[in-house]
């Protein structure tokens, strides 16, 4: 089993830009991706639309926005077989939950995303095992380890 640390090196053959929010030359409303990574053969960008507001596309086609978090930071990307799953965490600053995550997958014939999951804590540990991927946190007021599992296209808790 491989355990890896959300603030540890990208899985596999990552490439990440990063951009400042602003808008294209010539048109005022657009802005600039945020944040540019290729998985394998596929683009996914962020871009920040507005407050509270991010985009995430793959391949320019836009995939889910985020209209509720102060946040939406990329964390990290897994390739798992002929896959990238892409982990984000959206930071809500709300005090009872402040942190959910959100996977995509990429590879398949369309992405897939995760409703939003976690136990509100921002301290997530992620492991790869047989083509499963695991994120475990803590549970809020000391309540032990929480985990959710992500196999075939789907997230559910596991712990």
């Amino acid at each position: 089993m491989r355990v890896l640390s959300v603030c540890a090196a990208v899985v596999g053959s990552l490439s990440i830009a990063f951009g400042i929010a602003g808008t294209v030359a010539g048109s005022a409303d657009a802005a600039e991706p945020r944040l540019m990574a290729a998985l394998g053969n596929t683009v996914l960008t962020m871009t920040d639309i507005g407050p509270n507001h991010t985009q995430v596309s793959v391949n320019d086609k836009p995939v889910f926005e985020d209209k509720e978090s102060d946040m939406l930071s990329f964390v990290g990307a897994y390739s798992l077989k002929d896959r990238w799953i892409a982990l984000f965490q959206a930071d809500t600053g709300a005090k009872d939950c402040p942190t959910r995550f959100r996977i995509l997958e990429v590879g398949g014939p369309q992405p897939l995303v995760s409703y939003p999951f976690g136990s509100c804590s921002d301290a997530a540990q992620v492991t790869i095992d047989n083509d499963v991927l695991t994120i475990s946190m803590p549970q809020p007021a000391g309540g032990g380890e929480a985990a959710w599992t992500y196999r075939n296209g789907k997230i559910g808790r596991s712990k």
